[in-house]
């Protein structure tokens, strides 16, 4: 999970929630006459507000604060669809005569090829994804509950320091999950 992304979400879900609050807060108070709340409220000068709401300026401010959450909504939007394939990436230091993208859908079909190759796997998925904006090529080996979990960390241990070497630089990055078969008995 791409923790930035992440982190935007719950700052945003979090001070849009505080706003709502607040004001749900002083509608209640001011409805049953609270004071200080409803002192507040009666102290605002309507007439300046709607003075204020006829002028040229309030117009692009509301076009402003529009666009604003417009482009905010839509990229928290886009970061929370269901985590999609990434169609190239772009291998850091390529090279002066261009820059050098790969398919990671492909490099992921090639480690999943070798990996099934290896007998003490049971299964081996690999699958590149994107997942809130990060790519991420995610490696998944079932194995039998007899072997051992450093016999499968050094199967997988090539492969994983490959990948990093590969996409080093390039915001790629590389997960493995061992799953053990469960013990019938």
């Amino acid at each position: 999970m791409n923790r930035g992304a992440a982190a935007l979400h719950r700052l945003s879900v979090g001070l849009l929630g505080v706003l709502l609050v607040a004001f749900a807060i002083a509608v209640v108070l001011t409805r049953f006459s609270v004071r200080p709340v409803s002192d507040w409220v009666s102290r605002i000068d309507t007439a300046a507000v709607a003075d204020a709401t006829g002028t040229g300026w309030f117009a692009a401010v509301v076009a402003a604060v529009a666009l604003v959450a417009l482009f905010w909504g839509w990229r928290l939007i886009r970061t929370t669809i269901a985590p999609q394939h990434p169609d190239v990436v772009t291998l850091a230091h390529s090279g002066p005569e261009g820059m050098l993208t790969v398919p990671p859908k492909v490099v992921a079909q090639a480690v999943e090829s070798s990996l099934r190759e290896q007998t003490v796997l049971r299964q081996a998925h690999v699958r590149a994804i994107d997942d809130r904006g990060s790519t991420i090529i995610r490696i998944t080996v079932e194995a039998r509950p007899e072997r051992s979990y450093d016999e499968i960390i050094s199967i997988l241990a090539r492969p994983i320091e490959d990948l990093r070497t590969a996409f080093a630089g390039s915001g790629v990055h590389v997960q493995a999950m061992v799953h053990f078969e469960r013990v019938e008995r």
